[in-house]
């Protein structure tokens, strides 16, 4: 009798165990189907980093202060200037790079355009949700009752502002209703509870833009001293884990990304070492095929040199020809002359001769 409680008891315990494994098992799947993770792009058309200077813009200034910054960033060059957004989520043939390579991950992405410059079909072409308006404020009040049912979110704003006479002009700040924007969302997130699992990246489209990368498990804030544009699209990939696409330009920023241990970060810094490796050697070709085509600039300027010089001669000979040939034609001018002078003067005196001989003449 004990000994049968005995096996039931182990039994029980057994399957207790194997069910709780299993559970784990299940939730860690689950949790490897779906990261829970939020980025949220912010992309101010007209947006320079020397707006940052100064007063003003207290939401974006506080994600700076907190998160990872670079002094210069080399903007992407559209053909179009209201393709700058679009050639920051890697515009390729009509494709957004980005938002695809996310999607086909199972990514959910959102594009909150509030310039109304953004065309729905190329958001329809690239299976990206669109809320769109003409109104910076009109298009976030549609997107914050649905934050966090995007995992990935571009806030495309452009609205400036209007320094107000009746009130002190020096607090005045063209891009304070765009900040405003991004403390609204910033206070919904927090209301939400989502900010810790949030990435907040602010760039802007300006001659120098900004940019700014904001994660609650970032340690210690940093500033960089450069990137470019185009590192965004892939380095917004490695967030969510994923391999960017090799069409897909520029390179990941791993000094971005929140480091959770020692190894991890010796395994980034190595990684953007052979990017700028990468980089450096692709710069090494270009100067030196800039540097042959000099080389060959020059070697045809004094082609074209000697080639002028030639024609010079030949034309120098030339003008002496025509110089030799006018005085010759002048001489024989004076000589014709002369011989003209010479014919009436022997006329004239065998006319007189004549007469005087035998006076046939009156």
């Amino acid at each position: 009798m004990l000994k049968n409680i005995l096996w039931a008891t182990l039994i029980c315990i057994s399957a207790l165990i194997s069910g709780g494994m299993f559970q784990t098992e299940t939730a860690s799947a689950n949790n490897s189907d779906n990261p829970e993770k939020y980025t949220f792009l912010f992309f101010v058309q007209g947006l320079n980093n020397t707006d940052l200077d100064g007063s003003g813009l207290p939401n974006i200034k506080r994600l700076q202060s907190q998160g990872i910054s670079y002094q210069q960033m080399s903007k992407t060059l559209p053909a179009r200037e209201q393709d700058a957004l679009t050639g920051v989520l890697g515009l390729r043939d009509n494709q957004l790079l980005l938002t695809r390579a996310l999607e086909d991950n199972n990514i959910d992405c959102l594009l909150i355009d509030g310039t109304g410059t953004i065309s729905p079909a190329l958001a329809s072409e690239n299976r990206l949700e669109i809320i769109t308006e003409k109104n910076d404020q009109r298009a976030v009040d549609k997107f914050v009752d649905q934050i966090t049912e995007h995992q990935f979110a571009v806030i495309y704003l452009d609205d400036t502002s209007t320094p107000d006479k009746s009130n002190n002009s020096s607090h005045f700040h063209r891009w304070s209703l765009a900040d405003n924007q991004v403390g609204r969302v910033l206070n919904q997130l927090i209301k939400s509870d989502r900010l810790s699992d949030s990435t907040i990246i602010i760039t802007g489209g300006g001659d120098s833009p900004p940019l700014i990368i904001y994660n609650s498990k970032i340690d210690q804030p940093e500033s960089f001293y450069h990137c470019r544009q185009q590192d965004i699209a892939p380095t917004i990939c490695k967030i969510y884990g994923i391999i960017p696409p090799a069409e897909m330009p520029g390179h990941i920023l791993y000094e971005s990304l929140p480091q959770t241990s020692g190894k991890l970060l010796t395994n980034n810094l190595k990684h953007r070492i052979n990017d700028l490796q990468r980089e450096s050697q692709q710069y090494y070709q270009q100067i030196s095929l800039l540097d042959e085509e000099q080389q060959l600039v020059k070697e045809q300027k004094e082609e074209v040199k000697k080639e002028r010089e030639s024609i010079h001669r030949i034309i120098s000979d030339k003008d002496n020809t025509i110089q030799r040939m006018s005085m010759q034609i002048k001489i024989l001018k004076f000589l014709g002359v002369l011989v003209i002078i010479l014919l009436l003067a022997g006329y004239i005196f065998q006319y007189r001769w004549l007469r005087k001989k035998f006076l046939i003449f009156p």
